[in-house]
């Protein structure tokens, strides 16, 4: 009976190990991803201040501006 509780022991911190190291891999992946935004340039830094996020979103929102000035006068009067 000792057999199964040490194996469900090292079991469980086998799961646990799993979880944390796929955590942490995510983690990483999510990190990548923040320093290589669209529009920012490849190995420089990335703006994360409201200025440096605007002028990353400005042609996405213009282009979205746009699209509801579009769709507004297909159905106005």
């Amino acid at each position: 009976m000792r057999i199964f509780g040490l194996a469900g022991v090292v079991l469980a911190l086998a799961i646990v190990g799993y979880l944390i190291l796929g955590y942490l891999g995510e983690a990483g992946k999510a990190k990548d991803a923040l320093q290589t935004l669209p529009g920012s340039s490849p190995g420089s830094p990335v703006d994360v201040t409201r200025r440096g996020i605007e002028q990353r979103l400005a042609p996405i929102l213009e282009q979205e501006r746009q699209r509801v000035e579009a769709t507004s006068k297909a159905a106005g009067p």
